[in-house]
């Protein structure tokens, strides 16, 4: 069991390492990371949740309580995390949207996937598919809506037209490769289209490095830069590590889920706090020092975390 947590996290604190190290031998420079990070929103990440969702069966996408459990954990302590940046810690919107974004995007592919996989098999990806889906059609277009909104009240244009600026926002939103590529993979999968093999191959090829270099990026990121410890940080580790699981186990009830896919949600909730989460944080130039932070102290908690989890659940 504790293997299976290992395999999860040397891999993720190996190549952290290898970004900071490449920092600290001036190999590349801390602002380099905005460059990488730019590569894993608009391409990888993107590719990679579409070829998620291509390769999904129908049938995996309807389990409607599944997919509503995940849902009610993930978009729960998103929107307690945006409240409380806005009216706890009085943050400005775009503030406030990168921390509810760093409390409640988990790191289900490159964390949780190697952990799911050991437990449960190839049946275990499908919390990571489902849940991706999830953040892909409402979390990150809720992010972009948001941070879009706050730009435009900031640049003094938000206040005669709000629904002007949130329909602008959100078409901002669709047509962002993050949320119509992975939505388009689901469209595909209903329709029972069979992409070709070269086709896969192709999108895999990009796809499959936003997990590497998202972490990268984020080793560079931390170079030169203080792990700090505040009021944000705790409340964000306490969000992600602890109240989101709890979520999921609220949610287990609430949608009637037992056996297996139980053990999933509950898993997935606890994974710590996706390396894309402080990509978007550097894109945005809001939040990135507390997100990175948050980051790697919830990557070093989610090995106990996990651990225990394991110890409890595995079947």
């Amino acid at each position: 069991m504790i293997e299976a947590v290992l395999n999860g996290v040397l891999p993720v604190a190996f190549v952290i390492a290898l970004g900071w190290l490449s920092a600290r031998i001036k190999l590349l420079k801390h602002e380099d990371a905005g460059v990488l990070a730019t590569l894993v929103i608009r391409f990888a990440l993107p590719l990679a949740l579409f070829e998620a969702a291509v390769k999904t069966t129908p049938d995996k996408l309807t389990n409607i309580g599944f997919a509503g459990c995940l849902a009610f954990g993930l978009m729960g302590v998103y929107l307690i995390a945006l409240v409380l940046g806005r009216y706890v810690f009085k943050h400005d919107l775009r503030t406030a949207t990168m921390q509810a974004l760093v409390c409640a995007y988990p790191d289900m592919a490159y964390f949780g996937a190697p952990i799911l996989a050991a437990m449960f098999g190839p049946t275990g990806f499908l919390a990571v598919l489902v849940g991706n889906l999830v953040t892909s059609i409402l979390m990150l277009p809720l992010t972009i809506i948001l941070v879009r909104v706050s730009g435009k009240h900031e640049a003094g244009q938000g206040t005669d037209n709000p629904w002007r600026i949130q329909g602008t926002s959100a078409a901002s939103a669709v047509t962002s490769p993050i949320v119509w590529l992975p939505v388009s993979g689901m469209i595909l999968s209903f329709a029972h289209v069979a992409l070709p093999e070269p086709v896969l191959a192709s999108v895999d090829q990009i796809g499959r490095s936003a997990g590497g270099v998202s972490l990268f990026a984020l080793g560079l990121m931390l170079y030169g830069e203080p792990v700090r410890i505040n009021a944000d940080i705790v409340t964000n580790i306490a969000l992600k590590n602890f109240v989101q699981p709890a979520l999921m186990v609220l949610g287990i009830a609430m949608f009637g889920l037992s056996g297996e896919l139980a053990s999933q949600v509950v898993i997935t909730g606890a994974v710590p706090t996706a390396t894309a989460a402080s990509m978007f944080a550097l894109r945005n130039k809001t939040y990135t020092a507390e997100a990175t932070s948050t980051i790697l102290i919830s990557t070093v908690l989610g090995l106990v975390t996990e651990a225990i989890l394991i110890a409890i659940l595995h079947p």
